[in-house]
């Protein structure tokens, strides 16, 4: 949902320089997304439908200037799989505040097997950090 909302926003903000991309940490493979995301993502006029899952490479982390991760957990793998990364590694709910990114912010828990409404939840809190992103990407390159 993150990655979908995220492109959406970086297009209609001019950001044609950011280039998005979605992968996890458990190298899952070809998976779509969940039927909530998409359902969600759908109501919102985004479509998740042809989103396959991908795990992320060592080539994903040398092109990337910022990696936004949603919890803890994501953040240890990735500083345990590529302690040379020199880019900044945030939780995205850094961002929730303002586009100062703020140390201590807390995970975004993930909707899987859930109910439709928590994944509009996470969704409402997914686009206020990414609008917030945004507004810190377009400074940071400005």
């Amino acid at each position: 949902m993150a990655a979908e909302y995220f492109r959406h926003r970086a297009a209609r903000s001019r950001l044609s320089h950011v280039v998005v991309e979605s992968a996890g940490v458990l190298g899952i493979e070809g998976s779509p997304a969940s039927e909530g995301a998409i359902l969600v993502l759908k109501e919102d006029g985004l479509d998740l439908s042809r989103h396959r899952s991908k795990g992320i490479a060592r080539a994903d982390i040398r092109t990337s200037d910022v990696v936004i991760a949603m919890s803890f957990d994501h953040l240890d793998a990735l500083a345990e799989m590529f302690p040379d990364g020199s880019q900044r590694r945030f939780l995205i709910r850094a961002f929730e505040a303002g586009p100062t990114p703020l140390s201590g912010a807390p995970e975004l828990e993930d909707p899987l097997g859930t109910d439709l409404e928590t994944y509009r939840i996470r969704y409402e809190c997914i686009k206020t950090c990414v609008d917030h992103l945004v507004l810190y990407l377009r400074h940071e390159t400005a």
